[in-house]
């Protein structure tokens, strides 16, 4: 897991320092209300993927370890996506004139977002399925390459389209399809002697049966963590959604640097160890070190979140640097909800899991429409957070009953006894002095307070960290020791 682990953090670190090039490159070259148009499109393509997918690479992910010709599982979804993928597509450019006069009617160009979104979304589906199903098999390095590759090419094509021929929000859109489509054709042809065109009848239900069952949890999960893009324009402007959606990216940085990562290791860990006997033991110390390390991620981006902003944004986007905390702890929260509804993946309570995720997302609208008019972005901000806490909650509850883990339903928030203090010392003495060299210096030392009063209040144990670190040199020496055994024998 550890090795694992690394590759995919070096692999999503790499990732997302391309796309943070890919920020100022828009800021710098659309204005406020047209990147504040780039956000909304983003959000109706991430809309629009949850009926293009139907959840076909999480019903693989969920069934790779209980079927022995895994290449014919991994064909099956292939082929399906490939079919309903097309037919997608056909479907987009029919109703693509009534869609775009509601969605884009203000927009000169909005006739060809549709099509640009729905070809991407497809696209993106089928190369999830391989690297979904190299990560499966524990081969990190080709399930990282698959997304970093991608994210490469939308530069360059980005660069061609969007600078050099000057093509706006539409340069970015045919960027992101063309990049997608050249890691697609690339594993294709790789994979062309182990595909075959098929589509195994119960491999498939089960896939579909399993995946469909998520689509109104990810449908939720769109309103929970993207309707307040419609909301904010709504009540506010463009320029606030552009503002909003700078602090956004910048907070959501834990999920490519750590929740990324430690998802990539952490589902083919827990579906494959919970049935032993001490399984949970060992999903409950991996629990202590997700929020160990979310939450010194959480207070990384907090303290950096001023620098982070001034270096992707012009002055305009300066008040997105408050929002940089709330949003990270949203997401670092989000991610907890991989541990809390273990017990209802593993009784196949996808339906239990859409209606919690539809409750909280109600709930999350509810408190963004009072929020909202009363303190602006900040109110969205805040909306999620809660949101996010509140479903940490029910999945506890509901998942302990078929699978019991102990984790503890308060334990991530004790954590706020050291943050808080913190950033309250970061937000005073930066208040006092606008040097930059001060800053970044008070946030290193104030980095290391965090471990140390982490360990003060034991929260974490030294053992847990440094274990984590000599355990597989360890499993080393032991498999060294079985082979000396071995060669003697």
């Amino acid at each position: 897991m550890l090795s694992n682990g690394m590759v995919y953090l070096c692999a999503s670190v790499l990732t997302q320092a391309i796309n943070l090039i890919l920020i100022p490159l828009y800021t710098r070259n659309l204005s406020q209300e047209q990147y504040g148009q780039y956000d909304l499109i983003l959000s109706v393509q991430q809309l629009l993927a949850i009926a293009i997918t139907l959840g076909v690479y999480s019903g693989m992910i969920r069934f790779f370890n209980e079927l022995e010709d895994k290449n014919a599982l991994k064909n099956t979804a292939m082929t399906f996506s490939l079919l309903w993928g097309a037919l997608c597509i056909g479907l987009a450019c029919m109703i693509n004139p009534w869609l775009s006069a509601v969605l884009f009617d203000q927009v000169p160009e909005g006739h060809l977002f549709i099509p640009l979104i729905v070809i991407s979304s497809v696209l993106v589906c089928l190369n999830t399925i391989y690297s979904s199903y190299y990560s499966m098999g524990f081969k990190a390095l080709k399930s990282a390459a698959v997304q970093l590759s991608a994210v490469i090419l939308i530069l360059l094509y980005a660069i061609c389209f969007f600078l050099i021929l000057d093509m706006g929000i539409v340069g970015i859109l045919l960027a992101q399809m063309c990049g997608h489509l050249t890691v697609f054709l690339c594993l294709f042809i790789l994979d062309l002697r182990n595909y075959k065109p098929m589509l195994k009848g119960e491999p498939l239900r089960k896939m579909l049966q399993y995946g469909t069952g998520l689509l109104l949890g990810e449908l939720s999960g769109w309103i929970l963590t993207l309707s307040d893009r419609f909301l904010i324009k709504g009540f506010m402007s463009l320029s606030s959604l552009a503002v909003y959606s700078i602090g956004y990216k910048i907070g959501m940085l834990i999920q490519p640097v750590f929740i990324n990562p430690f998802t990539s290791v952490f589902t083919p860990f827990k579906f494959k160890v919970y049935k032993e006997a001490d399984g949970a033991e060992r999903i409950r110390r991996m629990f202590r070190l997700y929020n160990f390390i979310g939450w010194f991620c959480v207070a990384g981006l907090a303290l950096f979140g001023k620098i982070a902003v001034s270096l992707i944004a012009t002055k305009e986007y300066g008040e997105a640097a408050y929002l940089v905390p709330v949003i990270t702890l949203s997401y670092f929260l989000s991610g907890a909800i991989a541990f809390y509804s273990l017990g209802l993946h593993i009784a196949n309570k996808v339906r239990l899991n859409s209606m919690i995720t539809i409750a909280v997302a109600c709930f999350n609208v509810a408190a963004n429409l009072l929020l909202i008019p009363r303190f602006g972005i900040y109110g969205s901000a805040v909306s999620t957070v809660l949101a996010y806490a509140l479903a940490n909650g029910a999945f506890y509850y509901f998942g302990s009953k078929h699978y019991p883990l102990g984790l503890g339903l308060l334990y991530p928030y004790k954590y706020l006894i050291v943050f808080g203090p913190i950033y309250g010392l970061y937000f005073w003495v930066t208040g006092l002095t606008d040097s930059v060299i001060v800053e970044l210096l008070l946030n290193a030392v104030l980095c290391g307070l965090f471990v140390f009063l982490s360990l003060v209040f034991k929260l974490i144990s030294l053992e847990e960290i440094t274990g984590v670190l000599t355990r597989p040199r360890l499993r080393g020496a032991e498999k060294l020791a079985v082979k000396g055994v071995h060669s003697e024998s």
